[in-house]
């Protein structure tokens, strides 16, 4: 089964991967189903049920769709953060998460464009999440450093879902979109994570591997979920959201005459904390442009009840989100937008 998420993702295997959940328990049913209502602009909560935290301001990887592969000066406003703010402070990821937990926060992503991987006590962040009773505590990796000793701590620690970014079905794509010669491992990698969590007779984390296509790896596409939907339980083929400095070559264009709804579910849904504190009201690159508001200044809770943050809600629920420049640019570049 396939299934459009918003704003410009195909899931295959969205059935599958939501009974698992489903079956798992009560509770991740009820966090799903609140999830696919916030995403319809049904029920606005009272705290986002998602929080994305940026462990490091840093990746391993220089993708050539990605700012990590851009000279700094011409990386988009607010993606590059000075030296001593590229770590995030782990006292500060504990405060986070002991205020979702009195709140009802439901999800953490770990990594919000970034390669969580390299952070150093990113076993810990899972661990705690896990004792303040966090339902899903995701992370999404380019996959490279997750060998078999981390795949399996990962998974001891209460990791719910992983996602792995791959992008190819080739060797030699995968190096052109992702600098990388290690296309086999990533695969490899993947796959012993599966057996790994399999052979401990569990089925969390759920395993999802993510294809966002552009004009140098589409002709894959087909091959990467012919491949990918006998081990996996989700794949997500993505369409690119270009943002300020994307190579012209992989810029998406919208279609002339195109009737472009502007709306968006993700303030609805999360909020993205960068490594030095700053709150954003999605993951979008683009999103970064968003006015910093710090958690050490300011709780979620208050953050996400805010005038301001409530306005934005309401304009990208009635369509209107071309008021906000960031907006209007974001949706304005995504090629096959998914209302």
């Amino acid at each position: 089964m396939e299934h459009i998420d918003k704003l410009a993702t195909k899931l295959v295997k969205y059935e599958e991967y939501y009974n698992k959940l489903k079956d798992q328990s009560s509770e991740f049913k009820n966090y799903r189903d609140l999830w696919k209502k916030a995403s319809n602009f049904e029920v606005e909560t009272r705290f986002p049920i998602q929080i994305e935290l940026e462990l490091s301001n840093a990746c391993n990887y220089r993708c050539g769709f990605c700012p990590y592969a851009f000279k700094k000066e011409d990386m988009p406003k607010g993606f590059d953060l000075p030296k001593n703010e590229k770590i995030m402070d782990f006292n500060l990821i504990k405060r986070v998460i002991d205020e979702g937990s009195k709140n009802g926060l439901m999800a953490l992503e770990l990594g919000y464009n970034t390669e969580p991987l390299i952070y150093k006590k990113l076993y810990e962040v899972i661990s705690y999440a896990r004792q303040k009773s966090i339902l899903d505590i995701r992370m999404s990796s380019n996959g490279h450093n997750l060998n078999g000793e981390v795949a399996k701590k990962l998974i001891e620690a209460g990791l719910t879902h992983l996602n792995v970014s791959i992008d190819a079905f080739s060797e030699e794509t995968y190096k052109k979109v992702r600098s990388s010669i290690f296309y086999k491992e990533v695969v490899q990698n993947v796959l012993r994570f599966i057996k790994i969590r399999d052979n401990m007779s569990l089925k969390l984390p759920s395993v999802r591997v993510s294809f966002v296509e552009t004009s140098e790896n589409s002709h894959e596409v087909s091959d990467f979920v012919k491949f990918w939907e006998k081990e996996v339980d989700l794949i997500a083929v993505q369409s690119l959201v270009s943002y300020s400095n994307t190579p012209d070559h992989l810029k998406k264009k919208i279609k002339k005459n195109q009737d472009i709804v502007y709306n968006c579910h993700q303030p609805w849904t999360r909020v993205a904390i960068k490594s030095n504190g700053d709150i954003k009201p999605c993951c979008s690159i683009n999103g970064m442009e968003f006015k910093s508001i710090n958690v050490k200044n300011i709780s979620v809770l208050k953050y996400w009840n805010s005038t301001p943050t409530k306005n934005l809600r309401k304009n990208l629920k009635s369509n209107n989100g071309h008021k906000n420049s960031i907006c209007k640019n974001c949706i304005e570049s995504i090629d096959e937008k998914n209302n």
